[in-house]
């Protein structure tokens, strides 16, 4: 069983990402043996990663008729950043108060890593580096009630960003990340719920420029 588990998750990062930037894009419909034949995985985890990901509202899995993914509507990109900010800011001050030793080195080197992906201008892989932020926060908070909540959301508002802003506002959106980052590595609560404020309002001013 802890195979199974361990493939599904693996399964459902792959999609997670190919959801994410767009090599599956809106409106496509996917088969489950499609799927199963490009990770080369088998069915089981596949089935559960399509399952999950269907839950976080990036796909609809229609019987018999394929795996729909989801439509973007630019007007849900705000409604996706305001649903996340009390939470983000909650899971930062947590972070920053409870991180372990590891945990604050692990967002030191993704903080080192985000920084050389800007420099080469790999957009793949700020998208990664920002999916592990998020990971080693969620786990440093120990709030696992509150990280369940927002990882969704944090999905969703990485595709509206990938298909909207992308490659364009690479070092911004970097540079929030960045000092959110320091803010927690340096076990500053107060700084850190400031900066995560700061990159809410920032996503939040992206958002609403979608709506003219």
């Amino acid at each position: 069983m802890p195979e199974v588990e361990s493939r599904a998750s693996e399964a459902y990062r792959k999609l997670e990402e190919d959801l994410v930037t767009l090599r599956y894009r809106p409106g496509d419909t996917l088969t489950e043996g499609k799927v199963t034949e490009e990770l080369g995985m088998g069915r089981t985890p596949v089935r559960e990663a399509l399952q999950r990901l269907a839950w976080e509202g990036l796909l609809t899995i229609r019987p018999r008729l394929g795996v729909l993914v989801a439509e973007m509507n630019p007007a849900d990109f705000i409604k996706v950043v305001s649903a996340r900010h009390a939470l983000e800011v909650l899971l930062a001050g947590s972070a920053a108060r409870l991180a372990s030793r590891e945990q604050r080195d692990a967002l030191k080197d993704c903080a080192q890593q985000m920084r050389k992906s800007v420099a080469e201008a790999d957009i793949m892989a700020f998208q990664r580096l920002d999916k592990r932020f998020d990971e080693i926060v969620a786990e440093a908070a120990c709030n696992p009630f509150a990280a369940q909540a927002v990882a969704p959301l944090q999905t969703q508002s990485r595709r509206f960003w990938f298909r909207y802003f992308g490659e364009e506002d690479l070092t911004q959106a970097a540079r929030n990340h960045l000092e959110l980052m320091q803010a927690i590595e340096a076990g500053d609560e107060k700084a850190a719920g400031d900066k995560a404020e700061s990159l809410m309002t920032y996503l939040r001013q992206q958002a609403a420029s979608l709506l003219g």
